[in-house]
């Protein structure tokens, strides 16, 4: 079975990893109700998901220089799903962190970090781009377990091995 390339292989997972971090980061940002730590997390939740953006741009880059693996199934129906799957993830994490870039951008947060001013964070409640910044991240709930579930039904179910494609460990 071929597989991705290696470094595809690490760009999936870091970039996965860094998704959870920023979930939880942006959860713990519009849960805490101290303003002063809220302030001292939202650089930190811009890097990373700016840093998503980047790599999974190059994720992309990747791909089409080293190519990919043949397709799992042998339904052409379920190969363009899964094709489709992962071009609407990509989409829905660009979208993601251009509508992130957009909110910050609109809401006036770059004066209170610029001032290191906790009484300057906006209310994000009045920010139409953080409407579409929260949709992007529930579009990308959705996809991810979906991706995720088709990846547990190869593994376990069909037994085809499929996850060994995007391991970053070779056997």
């Amino acid at each position: 079975m071929r597989q991705y390339s290696k470094r595809t292989s690490v760009l999936h997972w870091l970039i996965f990893l860094l998704i959870i971090v920023a979930f939880f980061l942006g959860h713990e940002l519009e849960e805490s109700k101290d303003a002063a730590q809220k302030l001292s997390l939202y650089p930190v939740h811009f890097i990373i998901g700016n840093l998503v953006l980047l790599l999974t741009l190059l994720r992309i880059y990747f791909r089409k220089i080293d190519g990919e693996p043949a397709p799992a199934n042998e339904n052409p129906l379920l190969n363009k799903l899964a094709s489709l799957t992962h071009v609407v993830l990509n989409l829905t994490l660009i979208a993601l962190a251009v509508s992130g870039v957009v909110t910050v951008a609109s809401s006036g947060l770059l004066a209170a970090l610029q001032g290191n001013n906790p009484a300057l964070i906006p209310d994000f409640g009045q920010v139409a781009a953080m409407g579409f910044h929260k949709l992007f991240i529930g579009v990308l709930v959705l996809l991810a377990v979906f991706h995720a579930a088709a990846a547990m039904y190869h593994q376990f179910i069909v037994k085809d091995n499929l996850m060994q494609r995007i391991m970053i460990k070779r056997f």
